[in-house]
């Protein structure tokens, strides 16, 4: 999905300068420390310790002209709105991934012509923060077709050296400043052909009726190239009880990828729940629980919840990403900030399985 970038770049105009600084500061530091030290690093630029320091070395290596916006774009697409949101994933069936559709660009571009969306054909990435949510972009690159939705949400940081206490009408008051902060949210569909999986990224609160009024959203744009139905939906409620259970089958020199911190099968109205109260365990820790967890037979329950944990890095053995699957309505939470790599590597490996 990356651009090819000149090793030796023309100097940013004043425009793109001005641009790059609203993309730092109003998008770039929204993202965790660790991937803005990420690029800092990539791009050989003084990194510090703070946002603060991270702001002001971007904002000097712009006005060096030592980092481009192609630079940033490249590097939002790999982290900008993955992480921390809801996944809808489904299985590409052949008849879509075998499309003579997918051999040219200009026959795909034929197709959003006829829709009326050319103009989102491989659109510069955005950099802006449109009040309603609007698809800002539309993409295919090694085999991996992409649509890109933004929205402004409005933060609000606190910025103590701003209080300040004041008399009024015989009252004394003491006013605790906030400074307001453009942020951005992200949705998107993405469908990577090799891999044979397509999914929905919402970066919006959990609700039935609005997450099915951005999947509706998702499915009209997609229209003109493909329709993926809800036949071709990820099981998750099969993956609940199968990922617990190769936990349980696996040996221990080598164990699961994903673990458990809690799983509730039912049959029916009834139901068993395992779990531990500890935020960081996961039950079978406790050999007398895995022992009655053994006794269970898993194809005679569908997976109702589920909440695991997975290892993204290997290098970084502290860090869990944990995941919860709703059997019910298909839909994956991811509770922390990743890559679209990251991501990526989560939903292929829980493709498997459902």
């Amino acid at each position: 999905m990356s651009n090819q970038i000149d090793p030796h770049p023309e100097p940013p105009s004043e425009s793109e300068k001005e641009a790059l600084r609203t993309l730092v500061r109003g998008i770039v530091l929204a993202q965790g420390n660790a991937f803005i030290k990420e690029l800092l690093r990539k791009k050989k630029i003084t990194i510090g310790s703070t946002k603060a320091d991270f702001e002001s070395n971007l904002l000097k290596a712009i006005d060096d002209g030592q980092l481009h916006q192609a630079d940033l774009e490249e590097w939002l697409q790999e982290v900008e709105g993955w992480g921390n949101q809801h996944v809808y994933l489904y299985h590409v069936p052949e008849v879509i991934a075998g499309d003579s559709l997918w051999t040219s660009s200009d026959k795909i571009l034929r197709r959003l012509r006829g829709a009326g969306m050319e103009s989102l054909w491989n659109a510069q990435a955005s950099l802006e923060f449109p009040e309603e949510r609007r698809l800002t972009g539309i993409y295919f690159r090694d085999d991996t077709l992409q649509f890109v939705w933004h929205q402004r949400e409005v933060a609000w940081v606190r910025t103590p050296d701003r209080d300040r206490e004041e008399d009024w009408e015989g009252d004394h008051y003491q006013l605790r400043a906030y400074r307001e902060r453009s942020d951005r949210t992200v949705m998107r569909f993405e469908m990577r052909l090799g891999l044979r999986l397509a999914a929905a990224f919402l970066q919006i609160p959990w609700s039935r009726e609005t997450h099915d009024a951005a999947l509706n959203e998702i499915n009209a744009a997609i229209q003109p190239l493909l329709t993926l139905q809800p036949r071709n939906r990820f099981k998750t409620a099969l993956a609940i009880k199968d990922l617990d259970q190769a936990e349980l089958n696996s040996p221990q020199s080598k164990p699961a990828i994903v673990t458990a911190q809690r799983t509730r099968l039912n049959d029916a109205a009834a139901y068993v729940e395992f779990g531990t109260s500890s935020e960081e365990g996961v039950f079978k820790d406790s050999e007398a629980v895995r022992q009655v967890r053994r006794a269970v037979r898993p194809n005679r329950f569908d997976g109702t919840t589920g909440a695991f944990f997975y290892q993204p890095d290997k290098e970084d053995a502290e860090r869990k990403v944990k995941i919860e699957l709703f059997g019910a309505q298909r839909r994956i939470r991811l509770w922390a900030q990743l890559t679209a790599t990251q991501v990526w590597a989560i939903l292929e490996l829980l493709g498997k399985y459902g």
